[in-house]
């Protein structure tokens, strides 16, 4: 399933993917901590059938629903604990960035001083990953620090 991941500047990002059965559903996470589901009609994608709007618990019990794990949670209340930290989740691209490359190439820490804390390929989790950790197409990468220094790592990780 491919998911697409489009920044929305001010906003957060809206990740757009098409359901097994057709249906073309967005989310958008917003830097306020909501969550929008959007379910798009499927004979005009740019129509939207309607919206849900959840907050951060309503998104973390729908999570958990959905066979998600406790790491949101406890990810989310150290973002509290911590201010001006943030947290995000990269979707690798196809090509491009840091695809087929590895973590020490993209000097993310130096030239950023975010840090890649994780990543997940499949149904697998990797945390604390090496420098020699190559990126794969697909790979999500949990990245932290500021702001600034998260949207500069992600863009170093998918170009």
């Amino acid at each position: 399933m491919e998911i697409y991941e489009t920044p929305l500047p001010g906003v957060g990002v809206r990740y757009e993917f098409t359901a097994e059965a057709g249906d073309h559903v967005g989310v958008v996470v917003r830097r306020d901590g909501k969550r929008d589901i959007a379910l798009y009609d499927r004979e005009d994608p740019d129509a939207c059938r309607g919206t849900l709007e959840l907050s951060e618990g309503d998104a973390s019990k729908l999570a958990e629903l959905l066979g998600g794990t406790n790491i949101t949670a406890r990810l989310e209340d150290l973002r509290h604990s911590i201010v001006g930290l943030a947290i995000e989740w990269v979707t690798m691209p196809a090509a491009g960035g840091l695809v087929n490359r590895t973590l020490a190439e993209g000097k993310i820490r130096t030239l950023t001083s975010a840090s890649v804390v994780a990543v997940i390929r499949g149904d697998q989790g990797i945390p604390g990953i090496e420098p020699s950790f190559v990126f794969e197409a697909g790979d999500t990468v949990l990245v932290m620090g500021s702001d600034e220094a998260v949207d500069r790592a992600a863009h170093i990780l998918t170009g």
